[in-house]
């Protein structure tokens, strides 16, 4: 376990974050300017695509040392940590953007797809041109809802894994530490009795005998074994949660949006990243400032 190494890779993808953010941006812009052709916007699509790749190579190296490091990093402020699902963001949290982004048009047309659906249409709507600022069309929108069903699918199957994986840690670690810590405090009752009656002089090894019975040893062994086992059942789903995302992103931005919509969606999930990031950051530092001095002259005196 390295966690200086973790955050610091953590810290160097929060850095390709705000670059890339900067270079969609630009994209953007020189998009709506017409100086940029969909070739360029593909080629920058496809660089920021690859930089979640590398991202998820790393971790995926990393987390087979400690998967469970990546469940609630401590490079991350609690609330960072109290929206993250299986170490990220969930996979449909990128389509339920993409509906925000298209905005109140797209809702309109959800119900309408809705509606025709209900009454046996096929649920096309009339016409083919876009909708929503992102001028989603209803070709666009049928692929959409698609992979979101999709993904819920997948989400629901990881996470009830990791349930799995949380419920079975009661019968295998846990309970050898309860009966263990049990014998252990029995053993240290009668300890107490023997010596209280006849004196510690008088036990005739009787501790060396307890802490024998116990075989605290074997015990160990079993519960680390379960551990490890642990740790590795959490880096596999992580690695299949990043798959989840990475695929779901993907699909997105290069089968069904046209370049231009998918720089779009790129740049609002950057940007939601970093705000949060930021903003929590922020209330932590706010809420610091409020402790008591007290509080801080104390822990800073007890390190000189």
């Amino acid at each position: 376990m390295d966690m200086a190494r973790y955050a610091a890779c953590h810290r160097q993808w929060i850095v390709g974050q705000e670059a890339g953010l900067g270079e969609l941006v630009a994209a953007a812009a020189s998009a709506a300017a017409g100086r940029a052709t969909d070739e360029d916007l593909r080629a920058v699509v496809e660089r920021c695509m690859r930089g979640y790749e590398e991202y998820a190579t790393s971790r995926r190296a990393m987390a087979r040392e400690d998967g469970a490091a990546f469940f609630a990093p401590p490079w991350c402020t609690a609330f960072e940590n109290a929206v993250l699902w299986l170490g990220g963001c969930r996979p449909s949290l990128t389509i339920r953007l993409l509906y925000s982004l298209s905005g109140e048009g797209l809702e309109a047309h959800i119900e309408e797809l809705l509606d025709g659906r209900r009454r046996g249409e096929g649920g096309g709507f009339s016409g083919g041109t876009g909708m929503g600022l992102l001028g989603i069309t209803p070709a666009q929108l049928d692929q959409i809802n698609d992979v979101h069903h999709r993904t819920l699918r997948e989400e629901g199957l990881l996470t009830d894994r990791l349930a799995t994986l949380q419920e079975d840690i009661a019968d295998r670690p846990l309970l050898p530490i309860v009966r263990e810590r049990e014998r252990a405090a029995a053993a240290a009752a009668a300890l107490a009795a023997l010596a209280g009656r006849h004196g510690s002089a008088n036990c005739n090894g009787l501790p060396g005998r307890l802490e024998a019975g116990g075989s605290p040893g074997g015990v160990g062994a079993e519960v680390d074994a379960a551990m490890e086992s642990y740790r590795a059942g959490l880096a596999k789903l992580l690695e299949e949660a990043d798959e989840l995302r990475m695929s779901t992103a993907r699909v997105l931005a290069t089968e069904i949006l046209t370049p231009r919509q998918a720089v779009e969606m790129l740049v609002a999930g950057k940007q939601l990243h970093l705000s949060v990031r930021d903003w929590s950051r922020r209330k932590e530092r706010e809420q610091n400032a409020r402790l008591p001095r007290a509080s801080t002259s104390t822990s800073a005196g007890a390190n000189p």
